[in-house]
């Protein structure tokens, strides 16, 4: 959040009756469903209308209006994205950010941005050595939610959204002048009660879901790295019968078809799913669930931490420092590292009866300090602080910003 260091150097700008410039970029959104390009949606969709700031979302497929533009670039699920990736050493989403370049850089002459707000590092790269060919003076703000670790050599500020990761890159060496905290913002659902029988069994039916089994959900890329969801797997088969039905939701690619099979053949056709539907329809899972699982021992952020809690979902985590500082005392942690461990918290949890008092108070602690209204004030602080920084903007590509960026007036948040 804004120090009082930030505050002071807001002075100049509320002198100022434009509103603050920003553009928000990202060539997976409207592409890809997760954390990262359904972030930009949803920072688009919560700050829009934020007083002091004009906002327009680059995006890489969608509906056009005069505030969300559609990037040209090559997706990087085609086959032409994976070959000339696989060619310069690549893979196809870092050649995805290069496609974008032309566009990416006719939107900012034509829009000249105070600030290019994102994500996707090999397209800072380019934007931060390329600023003096592109002809306009914005400021990068490099949102570090994947995350990256440090040195932040291409760029001119860092958004991190944990103070992990702050604590981290100022440990590292790095000037605690170039970076900001400020958390992931999330659009908050209307506060959950526990649905009926009719309504749950009548949505069940809608998703093709069994009826009369309690359901485990876990929501992401749908893989053994990262989210191992190799895992989930096998501890509840572990589980004795009758065992609750399994239910992936999230990205499915070539790689997800060794978890798909491994869920048939371990829990059965009945007793295992796996989908991949439109960032909205996942909300319809969450509705369904009895019990949220996310295995895996390390995220940037885990926004999907954040869709469970404020569905009134027990949220069982792997302890570590992000997952405690995301879900707080509401999260449900242990060693998911260790066999075992996940179905003993799951036969525990599974066995609880909804407490609607409990329900609501998870809703809240989502709605306190992650939903847009509690947030867009340190955004646009963070956007205004960046903004009028005096930094040096003629360096050329491979060089670093250096200690020169010290001296603006960004205070970690």
């Amino acid at each position: 959040m804004a120090t009082g260091k930030n505050v002071l150097a807001l002075d100049a700008t509320k002198q100022s009756e434009r509103p603050l410039r920003v553009l928000l970029c990202c060539s997976g959104t409207g592409r890809i469903n997760r954390g990262i390009e359904s972030f930009f949606r949803e920072a688009f969709d919560g700050l829009e209308g934020t007083t002091g700031l004009h906002l327009r979302l680059l995006k890489g497929a969608g509906v056009e209006t005069a505030d969300e533009r559609v990037l040209w670039s090559v997706s990087r699920t085609s086959p032409l994205a994976r070959i000339l990736g696989r060619l310069a050493k690549r893979n196809g989403y870092v050649f995805e950010q290069w496609s974008s370049l032309l566009s990416v850089a006719a939107q900012i002459r034509e829009f000249r941005p105070d600030v290019v707000f994102y994500s996707e590092a090999n397209l800072g790269f380019l934007l931060f050595g390329l600023r003096r060919w592109i002809g306009v003076p914005y400021k990068l703000v490099f949102s570090n939610g994947a995350p990256v670790r440090p040195p932040f050599e291409r760029t001119d500020f860092v958004h991190q959204v944990t103070p992990v990761h702050l604590a981290e890159a100022l440990q590292a060496g790095e000037p605690a002048e170039r970076h900001f905290c400020v958390p992931y913002g999330i659009r908050l659902v209307n506060q959950p009660g526990r649905q009926g029988k009719e309504e749950r069994a009548e949505l069940r039916q809608q998703l093709g879901i069994p009826a009369h089994r309690q359901i485990v959900l876990s929501v992401g890329w749908v893989r053994r790295a990262h989210k191992r969801m190799h895992y989930v797997i096998h501890e509840i088969a572990s589980l004795p019968y009758p065992r609750p039905y399994l239910q992936l939701v999230g990205l499915i690619d070539e790689q997800s078809q060794e978890i798909i099979n491994l869920g048939k053949n371990i829990l059965g056709q009945r007793g295992f799913g796996a989908r991949s539907v439109p960032y909205q329809e996942v909300f319809k899972y969450y509705q369904i669930a009895d019990c949220f699982v996310l295995a895996s021992v390390k995220e940037g952020f885990g926004r999907a931490y954040l869709e469970a809690l404020m569905h009134g979902l027990p949220v069982l985590a792997h302890e570590y420092p992000v997952s405690k500082y995301v879900l707080g005392e509401h999260g449900i942690f242990g060693d998911l590292t260790r066999a075992g461990s996940l179905a003993a918290l799951l036969n525990r949890e599974l066995k609880a009866q909804p407490d609607a008092q409990l329900i609501s108070r998870r809703w809240m602690a989502v709605r306190d300090r992650f939903s847009w209204p509690v947030l867009a004030r340190s955004y646009r602080e963070m956007f205004q602080v960046a903004a009028t920084a005096k930094i040096n903007l003629s360096t050329r590509f491979g060089e670093s910003p250096g200690r020169k960026a010290a001296e603006s007036p960004v205070a970690a948040g």
